[in-house]
């Protein structure tokens, strides 16, 4: 059928329903959903299995409508089915098993089958030609949810380059495999003196890091999609360009990640006979690129030179390394095809972070040798690069090993496909070699580490002094500042960093010490043989944690000599030397252990084997340092007591061994001190009898307090008080309020005809006074008592009588002058005082 409007069919050409079979639906389930809804349960499950039937693919209706210049195919996969199995049916009943629509054609069927994506697959081809828009060639037309391949036939001239251009969607080149998201894209091109040959450029998926292939002439461009997957745009931009002067060229946007493979045209077939194809390669900022040849076959030439301009020779693993945008042009030469072979090229682009340099001078290091290492379980893949580079880059030699000895100079950088905190390994070695007694003047000489080598970003190091003195001299190594801790069996060090301590002596006879880590109780370990010290550092150790100073001594008697400091309640567990094979015979090692002042040390032997002695014997003893000391003393043939608990000073221990053959000497020993239990007790009394003197301090206190208030305590007044003037602080803060506001001026009524009647009625008195009851006083009052008016001189000035001062025990005794009687008016005149007076008792 013919559509009017192609836009509309276009629209229309989803899949879609026939609405008359929509109604023939509904009416059908109706009676089974009365059914169902009786059913319960089971009636849901029998609806279910009647929707499935009844919504199946096979009923929907589909329409399909193909563009001008454009041509779509519906085709049965082959070997899929049977022909009667499955097929395309219209309205009017034709049913197809392939179906071709041409330009401008519409197609409305149904499949008879419920999954026709297995069976079925739709194929678009659309012609492509210079006056096409090509805006519009690159629309997706609407089909059936099947596999689809959309197919672009660009027909121009072979003067007219063709830019396939894939911005947001970068493609990766593959061989063979499929693409993990399913989109395929393949490009073919065509040669100039041959229209008909088609030459594949490449397969590729999405996802990569090429951003423009160009092809010269005629070019077809097939785009694949799986059923299942949805699609709007083919991700890809078209235009025609002037000549490029290749069969093709490929731009490729570098970036890091894992390595990429390209190969040449019509690969694994051959390229073709005389063309050219370049590759453009842009690098990144700050990251150069290695390119390799993977695979690679050469032709027979009879003219023209076979060449890869600008890339590592044409032989497999041959590797060339670029620092910016690089080019890579592929000539072939005209081959004899005569010859079998052909021109194939397969190679390796790895991008890598800028190789940063490191200096190595080993000038100014006196003695110091550097082996860096590429660790085995790195290099164990034939594909791993090798690590270790020299420079200048345009000429580097990688490698697994370098060897630089003393005076060295060298700057190197680590191939960024590397791990240099896992994949490299470096060994320094300085040896101080010291013949002659006279020479030997060193006193807690620090030993450091070469500056050059801190600067690595290698962190799996290792720091080998090699010390050698004259029999006459013993060597002493003091790790004062953080002292060390001896590792037990099966133990690590935190921290990042650990000692290796072995003697040999001058016959090469050798001896472990032991493994040790900073943070301990060993202050000095003092040895006659020459001695090798390694201190090896992993991930995360610290310079600051390195404390090693080296002073010659003169010779002592033992073998071993090692200084322990231990640390209240902490425990230190020790070693004797070579642990496992056993101390060597005729060995004597000896700890000088320190136990501070009001301590007490226990010696716990943990574990231990002992020989059966074939000359000498075996002595282990304890003894204490000093005038009085305790001793023990144990030999091959003794029992070791489990732990000795009563060493109250620093104390030797000392491990003699002898000459055997059998079973060999180790002894593993633990030291604790802590406090004496007698000092304990007596803080514990001291603090009791201070807790004592201190409460009787406070009771004491208590009741001195007490009794002064109680003597400084007013009396209380049922008489006048002269000291009501005062201000009584500690009574007036009983009161809340002021004086205002509360009835502390208030007093009882006092019939004063009874209380002074006997004194105002004897005889002698000139007057008697006015006698009446005492009134409360109705005035304004304020927050301080009143206070009594200024006493008066006998005679004031203006002659009225004068107030003298009252004396004690002689209270309300009145006395009043002859000369002022007649001016009584019933008040109290004068106070009793000092002055002339008459008293009424």
């Amino acid at each position: 059928m013919r559509r009017g409007d192609p836009e509309q069919e276009a629209v229309d050409g989803e899949r879609r329903e026939d609405k008359y079979a929509q109604k023939f639906r509904v009416l059908f389930l109706l009676p089974f959903l009365c059914v169902c809804r009786a059913m319960g349960e089971g009636g849901v499950c029998l609806l279910l299995l009647l929707l499935g039937w009844v919504l199946g693919t096979g009923s929907e209706l589909i329409s399909v409508f193909a563009k001008k210049n454009m041509n779509i195919s519906i085709m049965q996969v082959p070997g899929s089915l049977e022909a009667s199995d499955c097929e395309m049916c219209t309205g009017e009943g034709d049913c197809f098993k392939n179906y071709t629509l041409q330009s401008e054609d519409a197609f409305d069927f149904t499949f008879t089958c419920d999954d026709p994506e297995h069976y079925f697959a739709v194929e678009v081809s659309k012609d492509v030609g210079e006056q096409t828009d090509l805006e519009d060639a690159l629309r997706l037309p609407m089909l059936p949810k099947l596999n689809r391949t959309y197919i672009w036939n660009i027909n121009v001239p072979y003067e007219v380059g063709v830019n396939m251009n894939f911005v947001d969607n970068h493609l990766e080149q593959i061989d063979s495999a499929p693409c993990p998201d399913s989109f395929t894209y393949t490009i073919i091109g065509h040669l100039r003196l041959e229209a008909t040959s088609a030459v594949l450029v490449g397969n590729f998926c999405k996802n990569g890091t090429i951003s423009n292939v160009k092809v010269q002439g005629r070019t077809r461009i097939e785009f694949k999609v799986a059923w299942e997957e949805t699609i709007e745009d083919p991700g890809l931009g078209l235009t025609f360009v002037p000549p490029i002067g290749n069969f093709s060229v490929v731009d490729v946007v570098l970036q890091p990640g894992p390595p990429l493979y390209f190969t040449a045209a019509n690969w694994p077939n051959g390229f073709p006979d005389d063309e050219l194809m370049s590759w453009h390669f842009s690098v990144p900022a700050s990251y150069h690129a290695n390119v390799t040849i993977e695979n690679n076959t050469r032709p027979k030439c009879v003219k023209r030179n076979l060449e890869l301009y600008n890339g590592p020779p044409l032989r497999e693993k041959m590797t060339k390394e670029y620092e910016a945008d690089f080019w890579l042009k592929l000539q072939n030469c005209e081959m004899d095809r005569a010859s079998p072979e052909g021109l194939t090229l397969r190679f390796k682009v790895e991008t890598f972070h800028y190789a940063e340099k490191f200096e190595i001078r080993l000038k100014e290091e006196d003695g110091v040798s550097v082996e860096i290492e590429q660790l085995q379980e790195a290099g164990g893949d034939s594909s791993f690069p090798s690590c270790i580079c020299t420079y200048p880059l345009w000429n580097s030699n990688c490698s697994s090993k370098l060897l630089l000895g003393p005076g060295g100079h060298q700057t190197i950088y680590f191939h960024s496909g590397c791990n240099t905190t896992r994949d490299i390994s470096i060994v320094a070695t300085k040896n101080t070699n010291c013949k002659d007694i006279e020479d030997c003047h060193v006193s807690n000489m620090v030993l450091t580490l070469p500056d050059v080598l801190l600067k690595l970003p290698v962190p799996q190091q290792t720091f080998r002094w090699t010390l050698e003195q004259p029999d006459d001299l013993t060597i002493e190594l003091a790790f004062e500042r953080l002292k060390l801790r001896q590792l037990l069996p099966d133990e690590t060090c935190k921290g990042g960093m650990m000692y290796n301590m072995s003697t040999f002596k001058p016959s090469g006879v050798r001896s472990n010490v032991g493994l040790f880590c900073p943070h301990g109780a060993m202050e000095k370990i003092q040895t006659a043989d020459h001695v090798i010290l390694e201190l090896q550092t992993s991930k995360g150790w610290n310079t600051s944690d390195l404390d090693i100073s080296l002073s010659f001594i003169p010779r002592l008697t033992d073998d071993y000599i090692m200084n322990i400091i231990p640390d209240a309640d902490s425990p230190v567990c020790l070693l004797t030397p070579n642990w496992g094979p056993g101390m060597l015979n005729d060995l004597v090692a000896s700890w000088n252990i320190s136990v501070p002042p009001d301590h007490v040390a226990e010696l716990t032997f943990m574990n231990h084997s002992l020989p059966d002695c074939a000359h000498r014997h075996v002595i282990i003893r304890v003894r204490e340092q000093w005038e009085d000391p305790k001793e023990w003393t144990f030999g091959e043939t003794a029992s070791l007591p489990e732990s000795l608990d009563s060493l109250t000073h620093t104390f030797w221990l000392n491990v003699t061994n002898c000459y055997t053959s059998s079973e060999q000497l180790n002894l593993l020993f633990q030291v604790r001190v802590s406090e004496s239990e007698d000092v304990t007790d007596t803080i514990v009394i001291a603090a009791a009898v201070a807790g004592v003197l201190i409460v009787l301090i406070i009771a004491v206190t208590v009741c001195c307090i007490k009794r002064w208030k109680r003597q400084n305590r007013q009396p209380g007044l049922a008489i006048y008080n002269p000291g009501v003037n005062s201000r009584m602080l500690a009574r007036r803060r009983k009161f809340a309020k002021g004086r205002q506001d509360n009835d502390s001026h208030i007093y009882a009524v006092i019939d004063e005809d009874r209380v002074y009647a006997d004194y105002f009625n004897k005889s002698g008195m000139l007057s008697i006074p006015e006698v009446d009851v005492y009134r409360s006083f109705d005035g304004p009052m304020g927050n301080e008592p009143p206070a009594l008016p200024p006493p008066r001189s006998a005679t004031s000035k203006d002659g009225s009588p004068r107030a003298d001062p009252m004396v004690v025990n002689d209270l309300y005794t009145f006395s009043i002058r002859k000369e002022n009687a007649e001016k009584s008016n019933g008040e109290m005149a004068t106070f009793l005082g000092n002055g002339d007076k008459s008293s009424s008792s």
